[in-house]
């Protein structure tokens, strides 16, 4: 097949580049800012603009999901069916991976017969978990496993001692966001007059009640009490008695819990099958990566290349603008993602205003031109910089890209938005400009240079 037919962007904007090339040396066209924004948009339909993500006091609503559906685990089970297909059939040398994860899809298939159930407990030091763990491991209470370990908990035991501080609640968002089941403990609840438990209590349900989690107030070890004893004789004798464990209302709960065991075991299978989803996925953009990388480093020379042997800044731009949208295009196809040829033109446009507004051409020109003094004879040539910042800033497209899409192949299927890709561009360059990673790309540029490799 034609190459211009494979990758019309590619094609069409190095042509253009061209043209303006020569038509720029016999001053038919003047370059002025408007055609630099111009070329940088590549006629994109718009851009998309930054997100300013205002910071709130607290942390997000994201409730507890306390009523799975069975229609939502046959879902979640055909989507992993459909992963372990997508992996064979994208890589023929997973055969052995991919019976792993069947088996693991069967067992959580089976696993919602089970009626036997794990209870996890955490909390911070010091607020009597392990008296609690050991007190209800005692109890030996019927279909249930307790444990400290709380990854394959059916349901979390948060222990607390006071009103919520910010870790805590974000411990408890963190359980919630990962699926998980939490129930909050109010331990040591003998060490507050009525008075004060009830606010204490008032303000933990005001700030649990938008995520859908229930609290429970126990006293696991209660504080020993003086006790006065009169004899016959006339006598006292002062001691300290030990009262008993007080947590009726958490045995309560879990006397339910353990009635009807289906909601927790739904909801733990939905877990897992969905962490099943994500090894599937992990494991198939592993592939993908190795498939991709070599893309990205064909147009990354290309870029230099063209960099090189055009001197204006703004047919660089245009031309980088070409090669980035041909890369959106074939990057996407590689992790399956369906977007037109305009949508590949409008995020490439999306791509260098991020990279403009974030200063990143200047700052890969001044850290590239620093290593490249070091080589005497390449630096002198005029074009070399220009080139081999334009194959860098194209390979940080590229791996900016890979690492958006690895993401997405992890969520439900949304549309694209590619003004999210500012803080991984930022975040890439800065890794890059540590170490050596610089120095080794200006040595594998260098070959790739029309004088180079004269």
């Amino acid at each position: 097949m034609d190459i211009a037919i494979k990758r019309p962007i590619l094609i069409g904007g190095l042509g253009l580049s061209a043209s303006l090339w020569l038509l720029d040396i016999v001053h038919h066209m003047p370059m002025d800012g408007s055609l630099v924004l111009g070329s940088i948009a590549l006629g994109a339909a718009g851009v998309w603009w930054f997100r300013q993500q205002t910071q709130t006091m607290g942390l997000p609503t994201i409730p507890q999901q306390t009523d799975v559906k069975r229609e939502a685990i046959d879902k979640a089970l055909a989507r992993a069916d459909q992963l372990i297909d997508l992996l064979l059939t994208e890589d023929s040398q997973a055969a052995a991976q991919a019976e792993v994860f069947r088996t693991e899809h069967d067992v959580l298939l089976d696993s919602l017969e089970r009626t036997h159930l794990t209870i996890g407990i955490t909390g911070n030091k010091a607020t009597g978990k392990t008296t609690l763990l050991d007190y209800l491991q005692a109890s030996e209470l019927p279909s249930l496993t307790i444990t400290e370990q709380c990854d394959t908990a059916d349901l979390v035991l948060m222990v607390i001692t006071g009103d919520m501080t910010a870790s805590e609640l974000n411990r408890v968002e963190t359980l919630i966001d990962d699926g998980y089941q939490v129930l909050v403990v109010l331990n040591k609840q003998d060490q507050y007059t009525p008075m004060d438990k009830a606010v204490v209590m008032d303000r933990i349900k005001a700030r649990l009640a938008m995520r859908n989690v229930e609290i429970v107030a126990i006293a696991a070890q209660p504080n020993p009490i003086k006790v006065r004893r009169h004899t016959e004789s006339g006598e006292t004798t002062e001691f300290f008695e030990q009262p008993a464990a007080d947590v009726a209302a958490l045995n309560q709960k879990l006397e339910g819990i353990i009635a009807e065991p289906a909601p927790l075991v739904m909801a733990t299978t939905l877990r897992q099958i969905q962490s099943l989803q994500q090894s599937i996925t992990h494991s198939l953009n592993g592939y993908r990566r190795q498939k991709a990388m070599p893309t990205i480093e064909q147009m990354q020379w290309i870029a230099a290349g063209t960099a090189f042997a055009n001197p204006i800044v703004t047919v660089d731009l245009l031309a980088t603008a070409a090669i980035t949208g041909q890369l959106v295009l074939d990057l996407g196809t590689i992790y399956g993602q369906k977007f037109s040829m305009e949508q590949a033109k409008a995020a490439a446009g999306t791509i260098a205003e991020l990279t403009v507004k974030l200063g990143l051409v200047e700052l890969a020109t001044q850290a590239l031109g620093t290593v490249l003094k070091g080589h005497v004879t390449t630096y002198v040539a005029g074009g070399a910089l220009q080139g081999i910042s334009a194959a860098y800033l194209t390979r940080l497209a590229g791996l900016t890209l890979i690492d958006y899409f690895e993401e997405q192949s992890l969520l439900e299927p949304t549309e694209l938005d590619f003004a999210s890709l500012g803080d991984r561009l930022q975040t890439l360059f800065q890794k890059a400009r540590q170490g050596l990673a610089l120095k080794d790309f200006v040595a594998q540029a260098i070959p790739h240079l029309p004088a180079a490799s004269a």
